[in-house]
Order: C-alpha cells, then structure tokens, then sequence
C-alpha cells in the first residue's frame, strides 16, 4: 500500500511521516510541500494507493492538485480545526485527519480506507467536498469602529497583521481595524489562492504586493501598498511557498 504526503508545513508533515511508518503497514514513497511540486510528481510517476492531501496549501488548495489527475484515487485529507472544514464532511463518505495527528485516529483513517467502495463513489465525494468548502471562504469581516459596526469584504483588504495579540485588516484605503480572528485560525478562513501568510505576523493579498526583493540570509523583502509599518520579511522557510503561490 504506496502513499504520499502533500503538506506544506515540514513540522507536520514529519510528524505524520513518523506515525505512518510507526503505526500502519502503509509505504510513504515521497513528501511534497507545494502544489506545484506535487502536481510535477504525479505527472511523471505512477499514482500511488492513497494520498495524505492537506486541503490548505501556500501556493493553492488540494483540490488544484486533483484537478490534474485523470482519476481521483483515495484520499485521506489532513486539516486545521475549522468549523467550515468539518461541516463539509459531515454528510461526506470521505476521511480527513486533525492537525496534530493522533496515532489512533490515524489507525482509524487507515482501516476506513480499506474499505471505501468504488471509484466512481470516490469522484462523487470528492467532487462534493470540493463545492461544499468552495463556498466557505470567508467573505466578509465584521468590525467596529467606535459606536457603529461596518461589513468590509475581503476584496477591500490589502493584508492582515498582527502586533502585541491583536489582529487587524488593513484595507486599500490605508484604514486599520482590530478583528476578532487571529492569523492562524485566518489561514483557514481565506481563499489561499487570494491570500498568503508570509511569516508569523503578517498575511498578504495578491494584489497588494508592489515590490519584492532579495533580502539577507536568502529570504525576500516585500513592499505593500498601503505601505506597513515594518519591513516585510518572507521568512526562509515560506521563500519557495511564496514564489509557488505567485507563479501559480
């Protein structure tokens, strides 16, 4: 039984490597972190029994990596606690794990796999998933400002940052606003393909970058409008994320 892990996060997906090969009878023939290196491997090789697939990706989502398959194979998805996420599995024959992890669940996940039915029930389901979260993006942010309460749309919001445990949206216009969602729970909320966490204080639109530059210790340096307080630095590790998530 072949597997790959597609996660973006190298810590977890470590993690996951270890209980797999610890815990169940499953082969892990490689571990991808992007779409893009995903998609190239698949194209090139064989695909395997199952795939360990975060929804979530920094340069797309799962479902972009599917789409270039001919057929779906099985599908174990991996994600953060989300409200939106496990809704959509509620009425779904597919499978999906918890970030962190657990080994029991895991083991639980593996023997659900042995016995998922046809091919055709795996595109259905798939299929169904996917339009089921297409349509759970968060669209609009409650804020306050002083006595009232305004509705801004996410396509008015040029980046997220947060300073001393506070998170806020800067919107086209220069204009700050504290929200109630930190960047993490953020990440899961927003379409990924607007929107990209470069480092652990700052999460940028696409369309708000103006400049980006080589920077020390090969990490970049990104200019925004409307400009931000500090340097936006992409850390190291976020480098080949980043530069996926724009080429994509």
């Amino acid at each position: 039984m072949n597997a790959i892990i597609i996660e973006d996060e190298k810590l977890t997906a470590d993690r996951l490597l270890k209980l797999v090969t610890e815990h169940t009878p499953v082969n892990i023939l490689q571990t991808f972190y992007s779409v893009k290196a995903a998609s190239q491997w698949l194209s090139e090789n064989e695909c395997p029994n199952l795939l360990f697939l975060d929804i979530q990706l920094g340069d797309g989502t799962g479902f972009d990596i599917l789409e270039k398959l001919d057929t779906y194979p099985h599908v174990i998805f991996t994600t953060a606690f989300d409200k939106y996420v496990l809704d959509a599995f509620k009425y779904n024959s597919l499978d999906y794990l918890l970030k962190p992890v657990q080994a029991d669940k895991l083991i639980l996940a593996i023997e659900k796999f042995k016995k998922v039915g046809s091919e055709d029930n795996i595109n259905d389901a798939i299929n169904q998933l996917k339009n089921q979260l297409s349509s759970s993006f968060k669209q609009k942010f409650l804020v306050k400002t002083g006595l009232k309460y305004t509705s801004v749309h996410v396509s008015e919001i040029a980046y997220f940052y947060s300073e001393s445990s506070t998170t806020y949206l800067k919107t086209d216009q220069g204009d700050a606003m504290i929200i109630d969602h930190s960047l993490d729970e953020l990440q899961d909320l927003l379409d990924p393909a607007c929107f990209f966490r470069v480092n652990r204080h700052i999460m940028l639109c696409d369309k708000s970058i103006n400049s980006i530059d080589s920077y020390f210790n090969n990490r970049l340096l990104v200019s925004v409008k409307p400009a931000f307080i500090e340097n936006i630095i992409v850390s190291r590790e976020k480098v080949r994320l980043f530069k996926d998530w724009l080429d994509s």
